[in-house]
């Protein structure tokens, strides 16, 4: 393999260790004559990242925003920067992934060998479950109106399995999780959208494909990242949805209707539920898309998260489902207070004729105090047993108003926007695909 220059673009925001842990595992890849350089975009963190990496790790160089301008306007700062100097390829890294030592090779030769791939993407596995595979790329998928990404779930499996005599896997989107382009790309097709966080990668690689490029993916390079299923972060749902929406408009406005449909019984399902909170995430999140608004929130949440110690007084009976108490962001919390007995657990009967006659009589007197369920997992059982319910995300806990005539009024104001959403997408999707 001859000689290639390679420059690493970490983007971080008040992740000092999980950086340094990544430039750690970046000093131990296998180069095999690869120049690696290190570029950290650090947004303004308030943890002392830039000061500490510049004094433990000189041979890195940090580039500061001076601000939070979230994955894509971090990654974008740093291509900007990198596209006026001589590299070859580009290596965008999330600052919490962990490299395995044959990381880069891989990705290197793909682009060495192969001149009609542009970008190449690496296996990602779970860091929370190292035997499985999160995603090897991504394709799109019409039937759902989103992503369905290549192998995700799958338990491990050999390079030679994977690729089947194939020199790369052709796919439509690679993650940015570990993701290595040509410099020249910046040139022909520019940076990243401004979208905070999340899709921005999606986007810049159908822009990819646009261009005539093939985007790839390479299984021997392999990587552990923090999978979307241990992160419960309602807010995230703004990007998601938002986001989406933009890529769907530019490349296939088809499918805005779609899922938005799709997203119909989903929504009216959580408002009943009492979820009310993550409904409304969703909603400002297409209605920002409709008024045209990128980048980060320019608001605050529409919802306040407490802490345990905040709701959780002494010797309340509180119910906590094992959905719950089992999780791993949680079970250090939950048993230090119940150490400290400043909590009684209470699990309610397994029997469904028990749990009927438990709700029926909860109707009139509440057998808890405080029952704090899955936000994600609700189990609808629970919701009608506390004087105070709570709904467990993975930052906090959000309170809920249960009442039925509550629930009724929000679901109607729910289906009330989302056919007013439904209206205005209509008629934006006419413009694009008239526009085409």
């Amino acid at each position: 393999m001859k000689i290639a220059k390679v420059a690493a673009i970490i983007v971080t925001w008040n992740k000092i260790k999980d950086v340094c842990l990544l430039i750690e595992d970046t000093n131990k890849l296998d180069l095999n004559g690869i120049c690696l350089d290190i570029f950290v975009v650090d947004n303004a963190s308030s943890d002392g990242t830039q000061a500490y990496i510049e004094e433990q790790y000189p041979q890195v160089k940090v580039l500061q925003t001076g601000e939070n301008i979230g994955g894509s306007g971090g990654f974008s700062h740093g291509m900007k920067f990198l596209s006026k100097l001589n590299h070859d390829y580009i290596w965008l890294l999330d600052n919490d992934v962990r490299l395995d030592h044959q990381a880069l090779l891989p990705l290197v030769e793909t682009l060495q060998n192969y001149s009609e791939v542009g970008l190449v993407g690496s296996q990602i596995r779970k860091l929370e479950q190292p035997e499985i595979i999160q995603e090897i790329g991504s394709h799109l998928h019409p039937q759902k109106a989103h992503l369905k990404t290549y192998l995700g779930n799958s338990p491990i499996l050999s390079t030679e399995k994977i690729l089947a005599d194939k020199p790369y896997l052709d796919v439509d989107i690679c993650a940015a999780a570990s993701l290595l382009f040509r410099r020249e790309l910046i040139q022909q097709i520019g940076v990243f959208e401004n979208y905070f966080l999340h899709f921005d990668d999606v986007e810049w690689c159908l822009r990819a494909k646009q261009a005539g490029w093939v985007v790839a993916a390479h299984p021997a390079s392999i990587v552990w990242h923090c999978s979307p299923d241990f992160k419960h972060r309602p807010w995230i749902s703004y990007y998601d949805e938002r986001n989406l929406c933009y890529c769907w408009q530019k490349y296939q406005p088809q499918l805005l209707l779609k899922r938005l449909r799709l997203l119909f019984p989903k929504l009216i399902y959580y408002s009943l539920t009492a979820r009310f909170f993550l409904v409304e995430i969703y909603l400002w999140g297409l209605e920002d898309f409709l008024q045209g608004v990128k980048g980060k929130i320019a608001d605050d949440l529409p919802y306040q998260e407490y802490t345990l110690p905040e709701i959780i007084t002494e010797n309340s009976k509180v119910l906590v489902p094992s959905n719950i108490y089992y999780q791993n962001s949680q079970i250090k919390a939950w048993k230090e207070l119940e150490l400290n007995k400043k909590i009684t657990l209470w699990y309610p009967p397994k029997k469904l004729l028990h749990q009927i006659y438990i709700w029926i009589i909860s109707s009139f007197f509440k057998p808890v105090d405080l029952a704090i369920i899955s936000c994600y997992q609700p189990e609808i059982f629970y919701l009608n047993l506390a004087k105070k319910v709570y709904f467990c995300t993975d930052s906090g806990y959000v309170q809920v108003n249960i009442s039925l005539m509550n629930l009724l009024l929000n679901s109607l104001q729910v289906f009330y926007r989302l056919v007013k959403i439904y209206w205005q997408m209509s008629i934006l999707v006419n413009k694009s695909v008239g526009a085409r």
